[in-house]
């Protein structure tokens, strides 16, 4: 199936440090889980796109070497009226916490210190979940751990209560 590039969505937040290709000495590694947990904080405060749109990393030959991005793509074009809105609406974060996250990966030097995935998730799960009352603070906190549970799972969210960090991690790419 042919997919059509809708739009780059960068490396990560804007405000906040990602991987440097060349300085970087766990360049991929760092670059593959920021792209993951950048698609699951976009995913946290838009719910998950609808079809045909979905997410790819897409490849960038440079001097350096190869990074990723990510991007929207689709499978049809013009988009049906349903994705386009999506589209229209799309808010990304700026920062991790924008939208519920902790910094999945953090730099000491060259050196990139990495979470596994599914801690990121369930981090951000533990970050946005009900008070005691079952109220939410701040009041979007509602909203993003709704659209991470439904991307996610509620294995991560046992995860999350048990401090664990196991689970799914899936959504739809």
């Amino acid at each position: 199936m042919s997919r059509h590039r809708i739009l780059e969505l960068g490396a990560g937040p804007a405000d906040e440090p990602c991987a440097q290709l060349g300085q970087c000495a766990d360049f991929a590694a760092a670059n593959t889980l920021e792209l993951l947990a950048y698609k699951a904080a976009i995913i946290a405060i838009n719910g998950e796109p609808p079809l045909p749109l979905g997410f790819a990393l897409v490849a960038n030959a440079h001097d350096f070497g190869t990074y990723r991005t990510l991007w929207l793509v689709s499978a049809e074009l013009p988009l049906p009226e349903h994705a386009q809105a999506w589209l229209d609406d799309l808010v990304e974060p700026a920062t991790w916490i924008a939208a519920g996250f902790p910094q999945p990966v953090t730099y000491e030097g060259s050196r990139a210190v990495m979470r596994p995935f599914r801690d990121v998730v369930a981090a951000a799960l533990q970050i946005t979940r009900a008070n005691a009352d079952g109220s939410f603070f701040p009041a979007q906190n509602a909203v993003l751990h709704r659209n991470l549970l439904a991307a996610y799972g509620s294995g991560t969210v046992a995860a999350a209560d048990s401090g664990q960090g196991e689970g799914a991690g899936a959504g739809r790419s």
